[in-house]
């Protein structure tokens, strides 16, 4: 059976850095679920950037999160998905998964990559390809409370689910460790 597990965390954490770190040693698939749901959207009606996802009506999103969980359970391959707990508009939260969602494609673990609201702020202002994206004038307090709403959401993952959770420091200087805990986890799951 299809191994699927969460990769999640505040924008900012280092998701994708740690990702892209353990592809150059395992190998493993991951597949980032904004991106599956850029394509099916830009197949539909030409949408070309992420962030523009977030117009889309609230049954849209779904929907298209939906068909591309269908695609990614499609592939029937062990596989890492890297994708966010709550996705922040504003003051507003939206749920980037719902517990139907997970439940149905049998989720087996969710990883969440943590930092200091301070290293994230740093991060998100530092860092080039962060520039132009939503909440990029989050203030620490506002970062702090998105970790707060994913915290809370993970656990009642965890709990409705019966999944284990990891969660990951991946603090400034500090990759290498971050890295070598995903790759104990990683190996508890996968056959790599």
């Amino acid at each position: 059976m299809t191994k699927l597990i969460l990769f999640v965390g505040t924008p900012g954490a280092g998701k994708s850095t740690l990702l892209g770190e353990l592809a150059k040693h395992k190998p493993i698939n991951t597949v980032n679920l904004g991106d599956v749901m850029l394509q099916i959207a830009r197949e539909r009606e030409g949408i070309e950037d992420r962030e523009k996802l977030g117009v889309l009506p609230d049954e849209q999103i779904t929907k298209d999160r939906e068909t591309a969980f269908g695609k990614i359970i499609g592939e029937k391959v062990d596989t890492i998905i890297d994708t966010h707990l709550t996705i922040k508009y504003g003051r507003r939260y939206v749920p980037g998964v719902t517990l139907k969602e997970l439940e149905s494609i049998r989720i087996k673990a969710i990883i969440y990559i943590d930092a200091t609201a301070k290293e994230i702020w740093n991060r998100r202002h530092n860092d080039p390809s962060k520039q132009g994206r939503r909440n990029i004038d989050d203030t620490e307090a506002e970062i702090d409370e998105q970790k707060a709403v994913n915290l809370a959401i993970l656990s009642s993952c965890a709990i409705y689910l019966s999944i284990p959770i990891y969660i990951i420091y991946n603090s400034d200087g500090k990759l290498s460790d971050a890295e070598m805990e995903l790759d104990k986890i990683i190996k508890e799951h996968f056959n790599v």
